[in-house]
Order: C-alpha cells, then structure tokens, then sequence
C-alpha cells in the first residue's frame, strides 16, 4: 500500500561511465526505429530524450532495457502488480527546481506538462504518469560524449491518469504560460499543466512495483491543490474582482491560503497601466494620489540608453 509523501525529486546520474553507455544504447536504438510515428510525436531530439528516460528507468527496475516489440504503444512499464506506467519527460539545460525564482522576488512553483490528446484518449490504457526531468548539455543531442557532465535524470513522482484527467488545466493551442524571469511564451500544442506539488511523491523508483490497484483507485478520487503557480491564482482573482465576480475579501482569502504578501507582478509591463492612469488623469477620472500610490505598487521602467 502506497503511503503518500512530498514529491521531493531525486537525481540519478547519467554522466558516468554506465550513463554514456544507455545514452548510446538509446541513440543506437532511435537509429533504427526513426520512422515510427504516434500521437503528439516530439522532434528527433525529444524521442531520443524519451527512449532514455524510458531505459533508465527499466534499467533502475532491475528490467530488460528494451521493451519488447509487441508491447502496446499506451504505456511504458507493466509492473508485477499488474500497474501500467507511462514516463513523461520534459527537460533542458538546467536541473529541475520545485521552486524557481522571478524578477518580482516570489518563487515560482513548478509544473509538468503532458499532452492533452493523450490524456483524454481512453484508448491509451495507462494507470499512472510518472514524472521525470532530463538534464543534459547545451549541445544535448544523444548520445553526447563521455565527458559531458550535464547528464541527470530528476524523478518527480507520480499521478495516476485519472487524477490528471480530472485536475489538470487544459491548455488549448496558443495558450501563454510563465516561464520564471525570461517572461511568456505560447504553447504550441494542446497541453495538460499538472504541477510537482500535486504529484505523489518517491524515494527509489522499485516503489513502483509496490503500487497496488487500490492505491491508483485511491489518487483517482484524491482532491491535490491548485495546478498553477501562486501569483497566476492572485493575478486570477484580481482580474475576477474586476470582472464584478469576487470581492477583496476573496483576494484576502486567498493571499493568506497561499503564503503571498508581496505584490504580484502584473502580466503586462507596468508601463503599460502607468499609461492607462496617465490618460485618466488627463480625462479627471483620477487624482495624482492614484499614481503616485501606482508608483510604490507597480514601479514603471525607464528608458536607460542604449
């Protein structure tokens, strides 16, 4: 029986003498298998980063690292409790963070990312998600070479499937997520946000061959937190309270719930609604005190040369 706790990553190492042998083995086999095709399928790069995740973890399971030929498309690992895991892998060139920082001084939590299409297709017969982070170089094509250092693999935890389909936020094409202090950018597909935090935690991944039908049925009804960062919900009930559908007593509420007393940045430039006031002051809509109190809560920037 599964027994739940923080899901606190832990790192296996890839950048010693057995981490460039899988990263090869993996390379080797993506070699071979380059045209096979499947829904929501990553560039080169990316399957190349998921067939390794995949062996690494088969290999810590104390499994064949290749799956068989003949084994369904819907899920990676078939544990001996009869679980069905598929591994998702997102990753870059820096180690995961469960928290990251911002330019306006509150930590980001982190979230993982799984596609939607795969999600809500009940044809894809899977149990649970299991989380996972690649570390690898700038220059991170597989298989590397044997002096890279940069190689990790970040275990997160996991959720099972149905928990995912029922709390995950659904993001359509285009849809903007925050990415710490380099700002914004649009998802490029129909994603899944489901944040570290709600995962269900593990020390060694052999605890996957503990996992029981009952403990999936358990986190299928299991209610976890909110799957977007801290400020997103302050920034949310801002806009609510505007929109006439909340009241300051909501956004109190909510700013002591979630730990945040300092000023959330807006999500356009504060400039942008210096700009705004500007132009109400100029139409006697609002007193200088309204900008000047704007100034403390939301600085503007200035132009600092070339």
């Amino acid at each position: 029986m599964y027994k739940y706790r923080h899901p606190t990553p832990f790192v296996v190492d890839l950048s010693d003498n057995g981490g460039f042998e899988i990263r090869n083995r993996a390379y080797e086999h993506l070699q071979k298998n380059k045209n096979v095709s499947g829904a929501e399928r990553g560039s080169e790069d990316q399957q190349g980063y998921g067939l390794l995740t995949e062996m690494v973890i088969r290999r810590e399971l104390g499994l064949k690292i290749e799956r068989d030929k003949n084994q369904s498309l819907a899920y990676d690992i078939l544990t001996p409790t009869g679980i069905k895991i598929d591994i998702k892998c997102r990753g870059g060139e820096k180690p995961f963070l469960e928290e990251y920082p911002s330019s306006d001084g509150i930590q980001r939590e982190a979230k993982h990312n799984l596609f939607a299409r795969q999600v809500f297709d009940d044809r894809l017969d899977t149990d649970i998600y299991l989380m996972t982070h690649l570390e690898r170089p700038k220059s991170g094509t597989l298989p590397g070479t044997s002096r890279q250092r940069k190689w990790k693999l970040y275990v997160c935890g996991w959720v099972s499937k149905g928990r995912a389909k029922r709390e995950g936020v659904y993001l359509p094409r285009g849809s903007l997520t925050e990415r710490g202090i380099s700002g914004w950018f649009p998802y490029r597909g129909q994603e899944i946000e489901f944040y570290n935090k709600n995962l269900n935690g593990i020390s060694d991944v052999r605890e996957l061959f503990e996992l029981t039908k009952e403990d999936i049925g358990q986190d299928k009804k299991r209610l976890g937190g909110l799957n977007l960062t801290s400020v997103d919900a302050v920034r949310i009930v801002y806009d609510l309270i505007g929109r006439g559908l909340l009241k300051e007593e909501h956004l109190r509420f909510v700013r002591k719930e979630l730990g945040v007393e300092m000023i959330v940045k807006p999500f356009l430039h504060p400039n942008q609604y210096h700009h705004v006031l500007m132009w109400l002051k100029e139409k006697n809509k609002v007193e200088d005190a309204v900008l000047k109190k704007a100034e403390k809560i939301l600085p503007r920037e200035d132009f600092k040369g070339i």
